[in-house]
Parts: structure tokens; C-alpha cells; sequence
């Protein structure tokens, strides 16, 4: 503490008797008032945050454009009380000392995004209570940059857009176009099929569909759901994300497109798409009174009380296959070699999934019930075999995959306490066959996250994984064959 002494000259000391106690005095309110001041402030709080502008996307223009780039995000325009997708163009020329101030401009014109009555699904009520979100109108959207392709969900049906293909840019507002269905029930978490964005995936009645924007065909991809109204005799989904891994992993999707397609001479397409398939037959059904629902007094969930049984999980993939016009000329479903839980012992949750840039292989994050052991595992799409009910013919398709494909391990991390998981995943270009690189961060190490770039080296026997920083090896699996074996 500074004594009175040691202040400097321009410090002024006041003693406790010439304060005014009025300046402190704090006024009391009832248990009623303390909760509306509450409710009021925590309501405002949340008009603040949903007013930022959120979600960037950065698109350069040519040189002879007037502005250097664009930028498109999320935002409440002023006198608007729904969020919306708006742009702002950045000017080449900026003085130093001038203060730049970008203008919102909306890309739709007078667009309607909340449902008319103010009434969303159940589905949707229950994605927006478990992502806290607070604010309506357009609360996410993809963008494919090379097509323009904007894709959001709105009204609770999906609509497209386009801007920004070809150095092409709209200068007003414009009307988007809605993607028709004959599906009953909401649309959920839609996509853009990266390598070739006329196909926009989604979740129907907890299966994946898609649907060609150009020809508007649409397909059902996996049939796990049966559509019957009692849970107990319907407890499969595909590419939805699980109660446990939305509100312990913030994780809300359950599939995942390849970012690259395959085109045979004839002009032939293979799409992928990775996702997760979910059984929740052993998960206790509980019964949750909901002031939302005014036909039945209960909401019925699985719900996964601490200590009891958690969803059973695998991974599989979705191929469909398309001719010269972008018609669909077969779909497949492809699993794994062995069951889920004898080539991953242990593994309970996959926390975060995805694709590497050149499509080379799938890749998941691993994590045990206890949080306390990771692994980040490449999956290469070979190691999938056509799902197949006829004993033979499965047999045939684990002849032709052989011992030269199977996953690799190519991170691991234990931790005494937990480990908290992190989207952070970049892998880079892969320049070699025999070597993976990529960056992502560490906590157990030194009790602080940071950065570490990892070159794991991808062998048969005994692959080593090079941390540059923290000089540790992690063993990979050397085959699907030998997934009991103890990792060195």
C-alpha cells in the first residue's frame, strides 16, 4: 500500500470524513424488482451483442474495380430488429489520418427471414436453445466463394443467393430464391458441396438428403430413421449431432462434404460426404415438461444421465455419383472395415470431424468418456467398404481393401484433469506420402495453450510423430487388422 508520503504532488488525498456518504448509498429493492433489473439487463446485453456484425467473409476484387475487396457478414441494421446478411466495400485508397467508416448495405431486398407468426419448429427451437441464441432472422449461412453461392435458412425453409463470382458484384439489393422441397418436417443444418455447389446437402427427420439446385432432383441419402413416433422403436440418426456432443463440444453438425470431387473422361462426378451415425437405443428416455407445446403437457428426449450409457457412434460415408449434367445416377453407403469400438477401444465421443483441403483423407478427434485422452486420426476414404447385408459379397470388399489401408493416429494427448477441446486443426498441403504436417494447439504440455506445428510420419511400423517443440513420439495404428494392439 502507498503511503501518504510517497504520492506525488498532483495527487490529491481525501480523507474518509469528507466523502459524502450519499455517493455510496445503495438503493434497495424488492426480490420482483432484483429480477427485473436482471431480466432487463441480460435482455439488452443480448441487444448488444447481436447488433455486432459477426461471420466475415473477405472477397478480393480485380484491379479495376473502384473498391480493393469486399466484405460480407451478419448484422442488425439500425431500425431493424432481425439479423441480416449485409456487405460493406472497402476504397483502395485510405488516407492515414481520416477515420474510415464502413456503410452496411443489405444483399437482400426487404426479406422476411423469421417465420411469419413468429413460430419456429421444434427442431429449430431446440438447435437455437442449445447454441444460446437469442436474436432472429438469418443466424448462419455458407458462402462458396469461386460459384458466389450465399446459402442460409430462413422461414424454415432454405434460400440461395449470389454475389461476387467472376469479380461480378450487385450494387442493390435482390431478391433470394427459395430451394422447394417435398419433404415434410424443417430442413436443417444445410451445406454447400464444395466441389461442385449445385448439390446442397441437409438433415430431414434426422437423415441426410440432397438436392440439386440446377435440377432440382432430391435424395435421400441414409435411411437410419424410420419416422415412428415412439423413441423407443426409433433411435438411429445420421448426420445429427448428439445432445451430449452440442452441449459439452459445441459441436452442431453430424456430416461433413469432401472439398473435392472426382470426374471420371466421360464426365462422371463422386461426391463424399462424411457423417456421423448414431444409435441411442440403450440411452434412458426421459419426459420433459415444455410450456412450448400446447397439444402434450411433455417433451420425450434420450437423455444421458451422468454415469449411464452414452449413444454408440461410427463414422461412415455417403458416395453419390452424378452423369455429365449433374443428374443422380446412384448413391452408397459405405462403413468401415470392423466395427467402430473394436478399431477405436475407449473412444467415446468424436468431438470435431472433418475433411483435409486436397480430400486425401477424412479426419476425426477422439476423446475418451473420461475427457482425459485424445487422438486426432486420419481416415483414409479406401478404408471404407460398400455397407452390404450379403456375407460374401462383404467379404469380397474386405479381399480387395487388403493390409494397405487403414487409419492412422497421428496425435495423441493425456491429461490428468481434462483436456478442452479447440477447433483449432489446420493441416497443410500434403507434399509427401510418407509425411502429414499440420498445426494445432496443446495445454497438457506446459498448463498454457499454445501453438504447435506437427509433422507426423505415416509408416507401417512404428510411425513416429515429430512435435518440433515438444520432442514427444505418438505411435499410429499399423493396421485395421491389429486394432487391439497397445499403442507404443
Amino acid at each position: 500500500m502507498t503511503g501518504v508520503d510517497e504520492l506525488s504532488d498532483s495527487t490529491e488525498v481525501v480523507e474518509m470524513e469528507d466523502v459524502n456518504p450519499t455517493q455510496f448509498h445503495v438503493e434497495k429493492h424488492s426480490w420482483d424488482g432484483l429480477r427485473k433489473i436482471i431480466h432487463n439487463s441480460r435482455k439488452n446485453t443480448g441487444v448488444v451483442i447481436s447488433k455486432a456484425p459477426h461471420d466475415f467473409q473477405f472477397v478480393p476484387k480485380d484491379e479495376a474495380s473502384p473498391h480493393s475487396h469486399r466484405i460480407y457478414y451478419l448484422g442488425m441494421p439500425y431500425a431493424s430488429r432481425e439479423n441480416a446478411l449485409l456487405y460493406s466495400d472497402i476504397p483502395k485508397k485510405i488516407r492515414k489520418d481520416a477515420l474510415l467508416v464502413l456503410s452496411w448495405k443489405p444483399i437482400l431486398d426487404r426479406f422476411q427471414a423469421s417465420p411469419h407468426h413468429g413460430g419456429f419448429s421444434r427442431e429449430e427451437e431446440l438447435l437455437r436453445e442449445r447454441k444460446r441464441l437469442g436474436v432472429s432472422g438469418i443466424t448462419s449461412y455458407e458462402y462458396h466463394q469461386p460459384s458466389g453461392l450465399f446459402l442460409f435458412q430462413a422461414n424454415s425453409s432454405l434460400h440461395y443467393c449470389r454475389d461476387g463470382a467472376n469479380n461480378s458484384f450487385i450494387t442493390s439489393p435482390m431478391d433470394p430464391t427459395e430451394i422447394k422441397s417435398q419433404n415434410s418436417g424443417t430442413r436443417m443444418d444445410p451445406k454447400i458441396c464444395p466441389g461442385d455447389p449445385t448439390f446442397i446437402g441437409f438433415i430431414n427427420n434426422n437423415d441426410i438428403w440432397v438436392t440439386n439446385i440446377k435440377t432440382r432432383e432430391e435424395r435421400r441419402l441414409t435411411f437410419c430413421h424410420k419416422g415412428i413416433d415412439n423413441p423407443k422403436d426409433d433411435s438411429k440418426s445420421a448426420g445429427v449431432a448428439t445432445f451430449v456432443t452440442q452441449e459439452e463440444f459445441d459441436r452442431f453438425t453430424g456430416y461433413w462434404w469432401s472439398p473435392v470431387t472426382h470426374t471420371e473422361p466421360d464426365g462422371y462426378k463422386t461426391l463424399q460426404i462424411l457423417y456421423e451415425e448414431v444409435d441411442e437405443s440403450e440411452v434412458e428416455i426421459i419426459h420433459v415438461p415444455s410450456p412450448a407445446l400446447e397439444e402434450r403437457k411433455t417433451d420425450v428426449y434420450r437423455y444421458p444421465r451422468a454415469g449411464s450409457k452414452n449413444p454408440d457412434i461410427t463414422l461412415k460415408i455417403a458416395e453419390i455419383r452424378t452423369d455429365s449434367q449433374g443428374n443422380i445416377v446412384s448413391t452408397q453407403e459405405k462403413e468401415l472395415p470392423v466395427a467402430f469400438t473394436s478399431l477405436f477401444p475407449n473412444v467415446e465421443y468424436i468431438t470435431r470431424a472433418g475433411w483435409t483441403k486436397d480430400g486425401r483423407y477424412a479426419w476425426a478427434v477422439m476423446m475418451d468418456r473420461r475427457q482425459q485422452h485424445l487422438q486426432l486420426v486420419l481416415l483414409p476414404p479406401a478404408l471404407f467398404i460398400p455397407a452390404h447385408n450379403d456375407k460374401f459379397r462383404r467379404h469380397e470388399s474386405l479381399k480387395v481393401l487388403g493390409d494397405s489401408v487403414h487409419p492412422f493416429i497421428i496425435y495423441q494427448e493425456t491429461s490428468d484433469v481434462w483436456i478442452n477441446v479447440h477447433d483449432i486443426f489446420h493441416p497443410f498441403i500434403q507434399t509427401s506420402d510418407d509425411e502429414f504436417t499440420f498445426i494445432t494447439v496443446n495445454e497438457s504440455k506446459t498448463g498454457f495453450c499454445h501453438l504447435y506445428k506437427i509433422t507426423s510420419v505415416l509408416q507401417r511400423d512404428s510411425p513416429a510423430t515429430k512435435l518440433d517443440t515438444l520432442h514427444t513420439t505418438a505411435a499410429s495404428r499399423n493396421s485395421v487388422h491389429k486394432s487391439d494392439e497397445q499403442n507404443r
